[in-house]
């Protein structure tokens, strides 16, 4: 269905409908540099040893300009089943204050200010703590009509869920917002915060971040179809029971429940997934769960037989203020600096930052370019085991002593923290340098590895690197004009109309490029 077609309903009737859904000068090294070798390389996904049950052959089946002239989006927040954007430009000018206010250039805003508003408002949402609870949709609570409350946690302006209490005392879950849903299958995609919900027989998990499996505990009873590893995960963290657990293989084209799905990989996290839908009446879907765009998506033989009609895309920075360098080229700039501080001073303590689950390659990195093990907690041990890597598990250990990169939460990145640590091995090193990965880097208008400046404070040295697990705003663009999708519907970020409107503005132009070059 076009969005267009939203437009033919009446006034009247969208008034009724209830308002909203939950919306990165190094030196040059050695060979390691250009790319990571192959026995270090974090698998995304696990790689399938099962035949392929259709054949696939390398070609793109959908340049044809004629199939994108039908595109026609309107205002996404019609296609939401939201007010028409003029009653909500004259709410947002009576209500100026707005917390959820757009991050998106607006007349009269300063670039600071948007960056801001920008910050705050994708902070819920991208490269935050795995094991942190938190909502993954940004929400404006003046237009959601679901009956869903909401809070701030703590003092980081992440939001929970409030779930409402009947006049029986009885909980009531959140309603599952549309943008969670498969329409014309029986597939939710990481909505398990949502209880059972109706009409759904198979919840599937694109990957292990609490933002997503958020819901599940141990005594969770839905069919939760997953890959390998992020299965592994579900088993061993959060002590899910093996019979809920479908394992579904990489790459490899599988029923479930009458539709045919193949799993990609995403290059997110490890065992992050897209999800690739062939539904019965003939239309295709590509959901990306959380992803990072990349030019080698563009070779994956399952995209390029195929023609996506209908694109669930992760749009953490979709705004054109968001840009960053390739992750390569970051993970080049941390290996070439350690390697360097190493080499001057031996008794250099390498410590990387990292959640439950993220920023391994960072990590393994550097101690492949130093030849050193890793040393994590034995939780994070554990978690790494659950990729299924002997290459990796050979170069991780538990011993503090025994390796001179080690892993420590994020938190405890601070230069108080990093002394404390430091002094625990004083006896084999004398200073320390400390590699913060986080996307959030780019606020300080890093477009380039050359503008990386580092923080000292004696003998600490932190770096700060705009390592983001998302896509930046050219590589969505750069996906987007590859695939050539008929729909897009935004998963993140989703909850302003001025924040859709800017979304739904850059769709069009990014496809309208193409379709005036062919």
């Amino acid at each position: 269905m076009a969005f267009c077609s939203c437009v033919l309903l009446d006034q009247r009737t969208l008034r009724k409908r209830k308002a909203g859904h939950h919306l990165l000068k190094a030196k040059t090294l050695s060979l390691f540099l250009r790319k990571q070798p192959a026995s270090l390389q974090v698998p995304s996904s696990q790689t399938s040893i099962v035949q392929r049950s259709q054949a696939m052959p390398p070609q793109k089946g959908h340049s044809k300009a004629g199939q994108v002239s039908g595109l026609k989006q309107t205002d996404i927040g019609v296609f939401f089943g939201l007010k028409p954007l003029r009653e909500k430009e004259k709410e947002a000018e009576s209500a100026p204050n707005d917390l959820n206010a757009s991050s998106t250039p607006t007349a009269g805003k300063s670039s600071g200010q948007r960056r801001q508003r920008g910050d705050r408002q994708r902070k819920n949402k991208a490269d935050t703590p795995a094991d942190t609870p938190q909502a993954t949709e940004t929400i404006n609570p003046s237009v959601d009509g679901q009956g869903e409350v909401w809070g701030r946690s703590g003092t980081t302006g992440r939001r929970r869920w409030r779930n409402r209490v009947n006049a029986d005392g009885e909980v009531q879950l959140p309603r599952c917002p549309f943008y969670k849903k498969i329409p014309g299958t029986k597939f939710a995609i990481d909505a398990f915060r949502y209880g059972q919900i109706e009409g759904i027989a198979a919840y599937f998990l694109t990957h292990f971040h609490s933002d997503h499996y958020g819901g599940l505990t141990k005594i969770s009873t839905v069919p939760i179809y997953c890959n390998r590893i992020t299965g592994n995960l579900v088993k061993s963290k959060l002590r899910v029971a093996e019979q809920y657990v479908h394992i579904l293989p990489m790459n490899t084209e599988v029923t479930v429940e009458g539709v045919r799905v193949i799993l990609l990989d995403a290059n997110h996290c490890p065992g992050a997934a897209m999800l690739l839908f062939f539904l019965p009446d003939g239309q295709t879907v590509l959901h990306t769960g959380d992803f990072r765009a990349d030019p080698s998506m563009e070779t994956y033989p399952e995209l390029l037989s195929c023609r996506i009609q209908t694109l669930y895309l992760d749009t953490t920075y979709c705004s054109p203020e968001y840009t960053f360098p390739r992750q390569q080229e970051v993970i080049n700039f941390a290996a070439s600096t350690a390697f360097e501080l190493v080499t001057l001073n031996p008794r250099t303590l390498v410590v990387c930052g990292s959640y439950s689950v993220g920023k391994e390659k960072v990590f393994l990195a550097l101690a492949e370019v130093l030849g050193s093990k890793v040393c994590l907690s034995r939780d994070k041990y554990n978690t790494m085991c659950c990729l299924e890597s002997e290459q990796i598990k050979g170069r991780l250990t538990t011993d503090w002593k025994a390796a001179q990169v080690h892993v420590l939460p994020m938190m405890q990145l601070s230069f108080r923290k990093l002394q404390d640590h430091l002094a625990r091995f004083s006896h084999q090193y004398d200073q320390l340098v400390a590699f913060k990965p986080t996307g959030w880097t780019f606020s300080q208008q890093i477009e380039s590895v050359e503008d990386i400046q580092p923080q000292k404070s004696g003998n600490i040295t932190i770096y700060g690197i705009p390592y983001s697990e998302h896509s930046s705003f050219l590589e969505l663009k750069q996906f987007v004009q590859w695939l050539q999708p008929l729909k897009i519907i935004p998963t993140v970020n989703n909850g302003s109309w001025a924040n859709r409107k800017a979304m739904e503005k850059c769709f069009s132009e990014w496809l309208m490029d193409v379709k005036n070059k062919q």
